[in-house]
């Protein structure tokens, strides 16, 4: 094992740049042995739940303290994170104190039994666990992201005019929104969840304060889109059509199109009514009389003078006729049609396109695209469609090849600097520990003689080369730093080499 004096004349034989090298590389070792023991040493956490609100967190850190499981606070205090190996623990402690994986309260409240348990704690351990069920299965739906119910449940009556009805507060957290169907089906979870609750005793509002549940037709409001976004969409959708057909009829870059489109969103009924020429009997009415002559005689003496001839006559012969008589009333009705009928919301009043092409465009190809946009959207000019195109000259796009390259490519200066400093220091630590093993090549094994180091004035080569080289000194020396060796040894082990000595006069 080399000692100080060799280490220090091996330090003095170096130059300072070799120097230099020899400190910068130790260095560098040290730093790249300390990162990786600290990356190893450093404990990876796991995830355990997410979406929490601050109360939760709070009785699952509690939990997890009390378990002595390690825990980190993550995502503003709405996740919890613990290290990896402990995960069963931790799930076994929120099991054990009554907080449940999905962040709310279930059932599980009722594993811990008490004698001292009042009848109100039961109740209050009752609705929450009933709340939390509610809320986890509401965060089950897609684009339901967080749920927070509040149920009010009446009290038992003894007459049951007195008891009151049971209600339900909903708030959900969903960015994207959710359609109409969604929140009529958690409208109606909730209700079934809840005995005696009615559907339309449960309010249901989103993150934004807008209720969705629920309305005045019956139906959620949630998803329902307003008439500007509704026409945005709309209008988004022709406007890709058509610039699908631009591209493959025109190439891509020759022509642009944008819509605007003024949609009735107001749901109307109609209700019409038509008459027809033909009569349609609703009553009728026939009556018949009928009357048969007895044959008596004719009048009082004295009355022939003054009936006229015929008349007597045909009296005479009609003495024993008879008399038939038929008459028919009919209530005739009007031949009419009602219809009624309900005009879905969506309709388009107006439809409004503008197409843009580029000077390369010849004018036949843009007669051509403008008849076949017509007639794919179906314009029609007595409503007040319109179709304008203009022809411009586009800006050139920037060839594939050089999209990526330069500056612009390789991402923003302070990070090109930063790459560029480091590869610049990575290549000058390599030329210099080359540099100092190329040089340390060529040195001899022998440390530098001292003679050599206690010249103080300049020597010819002369008078260095032809003298006798002087063992004596060196033998001495190192004859004397033995004797010290030995005698140091003898100093602090006296026993071991008393017995060393007397092995060796044995032999």
């Amino acid at each position: 094992m080399p000692n100080l004096t060799s280490l220090r004349d091996f330090w003095r034989s170096l130059e300072p740049r070799a120097q230099l090298t020899l400190v910068i590389s130790l260095l560098a070792v040290a730093a790249t042995m300390y990162g990786v023991y600290h990356f190893a040493s450093k404990p990876s956490y796991t995830t355990l739940q997410t979406g929490l609100t601050p109360a939760t967190t709070g009785r699952v850190t509690d939990a997890l303290a009390s378990a002595g499981v390690s825990y980190k606070i993550e995502n503003g205090g709405t996740a919890v994170a613990v290290r990896d190996g402990q995960q069963d623990e931790a799930q076994v402690a929120l099991g054990k104190a009554g907080v449940s994986a999905s962040g709310h309260d279930g059932f599980d409240l009722f594993n811990k039994s008490s004698l001292s348990t009042t009848q109100f704690q039961q109740d209050v351990n009752y609705q929450r666990a009933l709340e939390g069920t509610i809320a986890t299965n509401i965060e089950a739906i897609d684009g339901a992201d967080a749920a927070q119910v509040q149920l009010v449940l009446p009290k038992d009556q003894l007459f049951q005019d007195e008891r009151s009805s049971a209600s339900a507060a909903v708030l959900i957290t969903a960015p994207l929104g959710l359609d109409a169907s969604s929140v009529r089906g958690i409208a109606h979870l909730v209700s079934s969840s809840v005995p005696g609750l009615d559907p339309e005793h449960v309010t249901i509002t989103d993150q934004t304060g807008q209720m969705l549940w629920p309305t005045g037709d019956g139906g959620g409001a949630g998803g329902t889109p307003t008439k500007l976004q509704a026409q945005q969409t709309y209008a988004a959708q022709l406007s890709s059509q058509i610039d699908a057909f631009l591209v493959r009829t025109l190439g891509p870059g020759k022509a642009e199109a944008r819509v605007n489109v003024d949609l009735d969103l107001d749901e109307t009924s109609l209700e019409s009514m038509s008459y027809g020429d033909k009569k349609v009997p609703l009553q009728q009415n026939t009556t018949k009389e009928t009357l048969k002559g007895g044959g008596g005689s004719a009048g009082a003496a004295g009355t022939p003078s003054n009936i006229p001839p015929g008349y007597a006559a045909g009296a005479g012969a009609g003495a024993g006729s008879n008399y038939n008589s038929t008459s028919e009333q009919v209530t005739n009705g009007a031949d009419w049609t009602r219809t009624k009928s309900v005009v879905a919301p969506g309709t388009v009043n107006k439809l409004d396109v503008a197409l843009l092409f580029d000077s390369t465009v010849k004018g036949e190809s843009v007669a051509a695209v403008n008849d076949a946009v017509s007639s794919m959207l179906g314009l029609d000019p007595s409503r007040g469609d319109q179709l304008t195109s203009s022809t411009i000259q586009f800006a050139k796009l920037p060839a594939a090849g050089s999209s990526g390259g330069g500056i612009a490519g390789m991402g923003s200066p302070l990070d090109l600097g930063k790459k560029a400093a480091a590869g610049i220091g990575v290549l000058a630590f390599l030329f210099l520990v080359r540099r100092s093993l190329k040089r340390r090549e060529s040195d001899p094994v022998a440390p530098e003689p001292r003679w050599l180091r206690e010249i103080q004035q300049t020597t010819p080569l002369a008078a260095l080369g032809p003298g006798p080289l002087d063992v004596s000194d060196l033998q001495s020396e190192r004859r004397k730093g033995m004797q010290a060796a030995a005698e140091d040894l003898v100093r602090r082990n006296p026993d071991q080499v008393a017995m060393q000595v007397a092995t060796w006069m044995n032999e």
